[in-house]
């Protein structure tokens, strides 16, 4: 298993864990115009405040360890969280945005 799909298992487990709704979960892996791995998490609307956290704390440990881990395997990573009903108020605003991503669930 190649580092990219190492971190967006552990990533994918550590979310399992925060949400009510696992099933409405969606992570979309790419890469970036700087060359960083992109996660884009992908929940429903009332599970994105338990990733976030409280003042962001708990999005910013899951930053810090995913940085981490992709350090150690010389690569840059950038995650985004966000509900599926923003995804798609964002692909409507600008269909062509997330092109190359595959999604892995």
């Amino acid at each position: 298993m190649d580092a990219p799909e190492a971190l967006r298992e552990f990533l994918s487990y550590v979310v399992a864990n925060l949400i009510d709704h696992p099933q409405q979960a969606a992570i979309a892996i790419g890469t970036n115009v700087n060359g960083a791995v992109t996660y884009k998490v992908q929940l429903a609307q009332e599970d994105v405040r338990h990733v976030i956290g409280k003042n962001g704390m708990t999005i910013s440990a899951i930053r810090s360890l995913l940085n981490t881990a992709a350090a150690k395997h010389g690569i840059k990573i950038s995650l985004k969280v966000g509900s599926a009903r923003e995804e798609d108020a964002e692909a409507a605003a600008a269909p062509n945005d997330e092109a190359g991503l595959a999604n892995a669930e």
